[in-house]
């Protein structure tokens, strides 16, 4: 996807021109019975690292609202596990206004009946039929439509395999939705489980699946890879890995690698690799890379925030001139950082060169 940014000043006047940024994911967890406040952050995590891609995971602070939803205002894809909340006015309007705008929607098991101030979703947006559950002791298989083999979402997906939690009754669908897994409990038909569908010329995935015990199955997580690749358009194959990326660059293990703006670019664009500013906070609110992760090298709490990260990842550092960045990539590299890279003229050298910026 792209999207249009300020670059360079010419005469005065901006010059706009398109770059490739990092899909942005935010998932809303919103229910309790499932543990999404758990599987989701770490589902987030694995998509960043397999794919490259920026997500922001956002779990509900009181019975109907969440801290707030000003995410959805960046986010290229949602995906919602929220359960019978009734929230304010104001988010409500930031949730309608995403899907409103026609980008892709994902929702998981209790998205069905996520939102009870807009139960119109369900068959609006996700093209489904809520109507309870079978007794969760009924559990049974996940089955691919005979129709739907070959759909980009099944890509690698087993045939069957067991559901972690009880079986959603939606029979029937919206007559758009396309079904592309079913799930049987002895003594009751079939019912639909997973199924794609469209809104404002979007692209909707549905599952009802979702229970706890289904995010620590290979067959259900890749189920959810290919449906946010397929959401998203793109192709659900892990880029190169961090020490094919090393090789490819000529990045030593351990040892901080300083380069200019040029192969920064190429090394942030091509390989989705992950940027890390560390400048202040007046500093990074003026203006910064596109899809930044932002530690401020001043803080107390640098080493701290610095430590929660993927230590075997490669980051690409900067700050304004170059000189925090190398501070900061080489107590990184202390850390047991294998991979920094260091932009030599930092943000200011970006800036003047007439790269991307956002504020």
């Amino acid at each position: 996807m792209r999207f249009f940014v300020a670059a360079g000043l010419l005469a005065g006047l901006a010059k706009p021109f398109a770059v490739e940024a990092k899909p942005h994911v935010v998932l809303l967890s919103g229910e309790k019975l499932y543990d999404s406040a758990v599987t989701l952050p770490k589902y987030a995590e694995a998509l960043e690292k397999k794919f490259g891609f920026r997500c922001t995971t956002l779990t509900r602070v009181e019975k109907n609202e969440f801290a707030n939803l000003d995410a959805l205002g960046q986010a290229d894809l949602v995906i919602f596990y929220m359960r019978r909340m009734t929230l304010p006015a104001d988010q409500l309007g930031q949730v309608k206004r995403y899907i409103e705008s026609g980008k892709p929607v994902i929702g998981l098991r209790t998205a069905s009946h996520a939102i009870q101030n807009w139960l119109e979703m369900d068959k609006l947006v996700l093209g489904g039929n809520y109507q309870g559950h079978h007794k969760n002791e009924l559990l049974g298989n996940a089955s691919v439509v005979t129709g739907a083999k070959g759909h980009p979402v099944l890509n690698g997906v087993g045939s069957e395999f067991k559901m972690g939690g009880s079986l959603y009754k939606n029979t029937p669908l919206a007559k758009e939705a396309k079904s592309l897994l079913t799930g049987r409990v002895e003594g009751h038909p079939a019912e639909p489980v997973a199924w794609t569908h469209s809104y404002k010329g979007n692209r909707t995935f549905y599952s009802s699946l979702g229970h706890k015990d289904d995010f620590a199955n290979p067959q259900f997580v890749k189920l959810l890879d290919n449906a946010v690749a397929w959401c998203l358009d793109k192709s659900a194959k892990p880029g190169a890995s961090p020490a094919e990326l090393a090789e490819k660059y000529g990045i030593e293990e351990g040892k901080p690698f300083r380069i200019g703006v040029g192969l920064f670019e190429k090394m942030w664009k091509a390989d989705n690799l992950t940027l890390l500013d560390v400048r202040t906070t007046p500093e990074y609110k003026a203006g910064h890379i596109p899809g930044t992760k932002w530690i401020d090298w001043f803080s107390p709490k640098f080493a701290d925030e610095v430590a929660k990260l993927d230590k075997d990842k490669v980051y690409l550092v900067y700050c304004a001139g170059g000189v925090r960045s190398a501070r900061a990539c080489k107590k990184m590299s202390k850390m047991g950082f294998k991979y920094t890279v260091d932009l030599a003229p930092g943000f200011n050298g970006w800036k003047t060169a007439g790269k991307a910026i956002e504020k």
